[in-house]
């Protein structure tokens, strides 16, 4: 199940527009949200919790620039059949895994960090404590932005 809100052609898309379908869902312990235009189409997973966890999963823009078989292949996940087959779960789950909030926690991780500095030893002859390179890191190659939250 899922709630959609539909603007006006017109309307540009906005943040404003998600916490608008946003609250509805919450409320109703719904966890997909579509928001269009009828040009654009953006959806989105809710994760419940505090705070709530909202990713987009699928965005496909009917106007844009994407061949016509990419825009169909995309809005496919949005039939009755792969709806059924909560084949968007899929879609959803590979993103977030792979979302630059994801790909920083693990580049931050201790695993990662303590191959890092066996790394710069082997390369440099140069001993770094594991927690400065995290902090190297998440200072020099992250934006803080991408250490919170999901994508």
């Amino acid at each position: 199940m899922a709630f959609i809100e539909v603007k006006r052609v017109a309307t540009k898309l906005s943040t404003r527009h998600l916490r608008q379908v946003e609250m509805y869902a919450v409320n109703e312990g719904v966890e997909w949200i579509i928001l269009t235009n009828g040009a654009v189409w953006q959806v989105y997973h809710i994760t419940g919790g505090l705070p709530v966890v909202i990713d987009l999963a699928l965005e496909v823009d009917l106007l844009g620039d994407e061949p016509p078989a990419h825009k169909v292949s995309q809005l496919f996940y949005l039939s009755r059949e792969s709806l059924k087959k909560r084949q968007i779960d899929e879609l959803w789950k590979a993103r977030r895994a792979t979302s630059p909030a994801s790909l920083a926690q693990v580049l931050v991780s201790d695993p990662v960090a303590e191959a890092i500095r066996k790394e710069l030893w082997r390369q440099t002859g140069h001993r770094v404590d594991t927690a400065e390179i995290v902090r190297l890191v998440g200072d020099t190659l992250l934006r803080p932005s991408g250490l919170q939250g999901s994508a």
